[in-house]
């Protein structure tokens, strides 16, 4: 039998491909529900039009979480926070001085994510144990599988981009933005700056039983019409179409090559008990904290550190000369809305990415919690500068950023331990410096007093632990995500990646899984 061990992005890329190999494999997942108020909250908005949901529904849709260090509150699923949810009697998580998250819900982090769909190019991957042209094609079928338009130039990405691919409209705002920038485009690409509109894994148009986007801007809190791409809508897709077998409720502990097989050890989320698995081949997929747990388990390795690669996040809000009448009342989307990169060595080796995004509802709640009794005075400020007001969420490559470390104590706590990096911060308000001499071009200011940054490892741009190599050793894993002791197993998450550029991972983790099972030995003596 063949297994996979996950559900969220990656394990649904390994899922396609094996499928598309004649396979039947079977998810091992806990596979936390949302709780039965997100769900009947979704149902009744998909039920019908934006134009008829009713205010105490949206109210409850606008629930948000936590604010993290750099002021951004938490993404919620229709007022739910089960995708943080911790599956019961997992391995405690000891984080220290880092900003890090696992997820034991069904699809993951797919059902908060930034559905940003960015390809690595031969800048990004000089350390990978191959090149572009390898992943060309995998890019090509997740592409297919997430969004209703042809995967035209996804690996072969200049600056300025070509047309966007069928994904959603941006906005009169970022339209606005982009057309400041293309009219002083050559003068901005001589000092470092490129920009494009970003490509989003959101379907146009209706299809094959998801709601094409109907421009509500609430996506931040969740679609009602799954407009945007989750593994765990995909899933289900397979499921019915009996490609893919799913075990929820098992939360996996440790793999045991034995006798030709590979014995999976775990235990029922519902009772306890324990769940014994015998597989040919498995794929991890559990995100880069609990395929760290179990492999280290697995091996028995304690206190042995891992080092985590990842992105540094930082915000900068960005004011716009002009404002962009009629924004609080347009129908639009409020996912990434303008991609800019710099680079600009005399700031940092690797380039810094910048994904921008518009008004929403969000901005005038969080400006009137933070004006606290004169909020309501200053309604008519708080409007004003929506219609002017971008925020920036900045990343750094890893080689810039924070460091952060992973191990398994021999009491089972998994610990992560940040330290920041200080270059790092130097590097974002480098790059807030830049954009104020460049306002003349780009028509518009940063506001550097607001800079902020979030502890090492926030972002969700996170991995690196077991990376691939064409010679792989110790605990670096070959070209199909093995590790020598444990053959038969193929790890196929963000855990693999030899590096971790600035620009969004999940493309490129899905693409990877996807060439991993594709290509990859695969027993089933099923």
């Amino acid at each position: 039998m063949i297994f996979i061990i996950g559900s969220g992005l990656s394990a649904i890329a390994t899922a396609m491909a094996l499928a598309e190999r004649g396979y039947r494999p079977t998810m091992l997942d806990a596979g936390l529900p949302p709780g039965e108020e997100a769900r009947e909250l979704k149902q009744r908005l998909s039920a019908t039009e934006p134009e008829l949901w009713k205010e105490t529904d949206l109210i409850k849709l606008r629930r948000t979480g936590r604010a993290a260090l750099n002021g951004i509150p938490r993404k919620l699923y229709f007022g739910s926070d089960f995708v943080f949810q911790e599956a019961a009697g997992a391995a405690p998580l000891d984080v220290r001085q880092a900003s890090v998250y696992r997820s034991f819900a069904a699809g993951g982090f797919s059902n908060v994510w930034g559905a940003v769909l960015q390809p690595m190019e031969s800048r990004d991957m000089q350390r990978w144990p191959f090149g572009p042209a390898e992943m060309a094609p995998h890019y090509s079928a997740v592409h297919a599988l997430m969004c209703d338009a042809g995967p035209g130039g996804m690996t072969d990405r200049t600056f300025p981009a070509h047309a966007l691919d069928g994904g959603p409209e941006p906005s009169a705002q970022a339209r606005a933005f982009h057309a400041d920038l293309a009219s002083a485009g050559e003068t901005l690409k001589g000092r470092g700056i490129r920009f494009e509109y970003p490509r989003l894994a959101v379907l146009s148009a209706d299809r094959d039983g998801r709601g094409g986007c109907r421009y509500c801007g609430q996506c931040i809190y969740g679609c009602p019409y799954d407009s945007i791409f989750t593994s765990s809508a995909a899933l289900q897709r397979l499921i019915r179409a009996g490609r893919v077998r799913c075990e929820a409720g098992v939360l996996v502990n440790r793999l045991t090559p034995e006798k030709g097989k590979i014995l999976i050890e775990g235990r029922s989320l519902n009772d306890g008990a324990t769940r014994q698995f015998r597989g040919d081949t498995v794929f991890v997929a559990a995100g880069f904290l609990e395929t760290a747990r179990i492999t280290l388990d697995s091996l028995g390795l304690y206190d042995t550190q891992l080092q985590v690669r990842h992105s540094d996040i930082f915000t900068l809000p960005l004011v716009r000369y002009r404002a962009t009448p009629g924004i609080l009342r347009e129908k639009l989307h409020t996912l990434c809305q303008l991609v800019v990169e710099i680079e600009d060595r005399t700031i940092c080796p690797d380039y810094v990415r910048l994904q921008i995004y518009g008004y929403n509802d969000l901005y005038a709640r969080l400006f009137c919690r933070k004006m606290g009794s004169l909020a309501p005075l200053l309604q008519g400020v708080s409007r004003a500068l929506a219609r002017r007001l971008f925020v920036v969420f900045g990343y750094l490559h890893s080689d810039s950023s924070s460091s952060v470390t992973l191990s398994l104590t021999r009491d089972s706590k998994l610990r992560v331990v940040g330290q920041v990096n200080p270059r790092a911060e130097l590097i974002c308000r480098a790059v807030s410096r830049k954009l104020f001499r460049n306002r003349r071009y780009l028509r518009a200011v940063p506001l550097p007093f607001q800079l902020k940054m979030d502890l090492p490892g926030g972002g969700y741009h996170s991995g690196g632990t077991f990376p691939m190599r064409q010679v792989p050793r110790g605990l670096e894993t070959d070209i199909w995500g093995t590790l020598s002791a444990l053959p038969g197993v193929h790890i196929v998450d963000a855990s693999v990646l030899p590096s971790v550029p600035a620009s969004p991972l999940a493309f490129t983790v899905m693409a990877n899984a996807h060439r991993i099972a594709s290509k990859c030995v695969v027993r089933d003596d099923s």
